[in-house]
């Protein structure tokens, strides 16, 4: 017979009986299977009342046994997607769906559509959160026209003064163009029924030349909302998404021509260096005045969800014995971690391990770092014989000692690391000085600032006494009391500042 012929009757009924006994085999091996896990159950834990398993695996039963990331997906897809019905805040949804979005803490993920709310009669409210002069926290902002309103109907609501200063006279109280306070009619009547939703937390620096410790500020204000921080613990806070500098151009300067040749334009100064709030405080976009003015220009309301303010002048206006930046460090309550969790961004930005080095017999060496600004073409220094021997005194200082000594033209990166691993920063006075607050703290840890004789300022005391980092303020041959009443520095003016090496080594020993 050929290979090519057709099968015969018998050849056609054996391959039929053949598998009709495999799937016969096949289907009772899997019904076993089935019949034994049911058995394992009951054995695992069934209760003979309630009738329930007790260790039954229903998510592999219902979902199946997925991977770890195959099954992540379908969850977070599956969240998004209810979120996105239950939070909806398109400009066509439901009155009802739009009230329950009020809330300013973020839920999910904000998609494209979720950028207005159609808010009807039901106008959100403003609530003070937090507050003290020149520092507020506040819930449900209204920035409309380039004026920023507050809704309320409450007779205790803070003066608007003790919030915000005028945009043209930063030591007055705001004119009706900058802030206003609208009762609940009077918001429906101007605000309208609908607007645009800025989600997230705003940040909002009214001044037109920030401080160096504006973030610091606003962290400390901002992190007044929890008084319970670990160390250990991570950042549990809703970052902050952005922060606006309505009175601070993008770059420095006229705008030029359209057709006149291009120049280069610098960077309007912030108060403190580009890099760090990429590092330190990455969810944060910076939007300057141009930004507000857009805002402004775009005649529609915008609903702030939550909002971060820090205005110098009405911190001036209501307690001048302190710095403007520092009212919120001694008058609202905050975890004694408060700055950690943006001290532990930087360092695993920049790859430092925070560890205390220690020397051969287990006892903690003790990092000093000199931040030289002999090579800074402004701003104070020592005299040059003085910082020779200051560099000469602190490499002689031992084996239980690690040096640095950090330029002002040092690149950013190793700086900040330098400050970052720090038991003591030596420096001359001046806002560099801000960078501190990255000391590691610990019961030696010790900011030196050295005043030419006679002057003194606080900002850099107040700022690492706020995160228990001890504080000496040196004059020539000795220590100044700050509480003491001096004038302040003449800055630039006092670019030639003695110090006596030798007592300075005394004191450093003491530490």
């Amino acid at each position: 017979m050929a290979w090519y012929s057709l099968p015969t009757r018998r050849e056609i009924s054996i391959v039929l009986f053949s598998l009709t006994i495999f799937v016969l085999f096949y289907n009772l091996e899997s019904s076993f299977q089935q019949l034994q896990t049911r058995q394992g159950w009951v054995a695992q834990g069934v209760s003979k009342q309630s009738g329930v398993a007790a260790s039954v695996n229903w998510e592999e039963e219902l979902y199946g046994d997925w991977t770890l990331e195959e099954l992540q997906v379908a969850k977070n897809a599956q969240s998004r997607h209810q979120e996105s019905v239950k939070n909806s805040t398109s400009l066509w949804g439901s009155r009802e769906r739009a009230s329950t979005n009020f809330h300013s803490e973020i839920y999910g993920t904000v998609g494209v559509n979720d950028g207005y709310i159609h808010w009807n009669e039901d106008l959100p409210t403003t609530t003070i959160i937090k507050h003290v002069p020149g520092s507020t926290i506040l819930d449900h902002v209204f920035l409309f026209n380039g004026t920023v309103y507050l809704v309320s109907d409450d007779p205790s609501f803070p003066p608007v003064g003790a919030i915000a200063s005028s945009t043209e006279k930063p030591t007055e109280v705001p004119q009706s163009s900058d802030w206003q306070v609208l009762s609940t009619e009077k918001g429906r009547e101007i605000l309208g029924r609908y607007g645009g939703l800025i989600h997230g937390v705003t940040w909002l620096c009214t001044d037109a030349h920030p401080s160096n410790y504006t973030l610091f500020s606003l962290w400390r204000t901002y992190s007044s909302l929890n008084t319970s921080l670990d160390p250990a613990d991570p950042l549990i806070l809703s970052p902050p998404r952005r922060i606006f500098y309505p009175n601070v151009p993008t770059l420095i300067g006229a705008r030029p021509e359209m057709n006149a040749p291009i120049l280069p334009r610098q960077r309007s100064p912030s108060g403190f260096h580009p890099y760090l709030p990429k590092a330190a405080f990455p969810t944060l976009g910076l939007m300057y005045q141009e930004d507000w003015q857009d805002f402004a220009s775009m005649q529609a309301p915008f609903l702030l969800r939550r909002v971060v303010v820090s205005d110098s002048g009405a911190a001036r206006r209501y307690k001048d014995d302190v710095p403007p930046f520092a009212v919120p460090l001694s008058q609202l309550s905050a975890s004694a971690h408060w700055w950690e969790p943006i001290r532990r961004n930087l360092a695993s930005f920049l790859g430092v391990e925070l560890e205390v080095k220690k020397n051969w017999i287990g006892s903690q060496k003790a990092v000093i770092t000199y931040l030289s600004r002999q090579d800074d073409p402004n701003g104070p220094k020592l005299r040059e014989p003085d910082h020779e021997a200051l560099v000469d005194m602190l490499n002689k200082l031992g084996k239980n000692y690690v040096v640095n000594v950090v330029h002002a033209s040092t690149p950013w990166k190793e700086h900040m690391a330098a400050i970052l691993r720090s038991t003591v920063v030596i420096s001359v006075h001046g806002s560099h000085l801000a960078d501190s607050v990255f000391m590691t703290p610990s019961t030696r840890s010790t900011l030196l600032e050295i005043f030419p004789p006679g002057t003194v300022t606080r900002d850099a005391e107040l700022s690492v006494r706020s995160l228990g980092i001890s504080y000496i303020a040196w004059w020539h041959d000795k220590p100044y009391n700050t509480k003491s009443a001096v004038t302040s520095p003449a800055g630039s003016n006092s670019s030639e500042i003695p110090v006596d090496v030798a007592a300075l080594a005394k004191a450093i020993h003491k530490i």
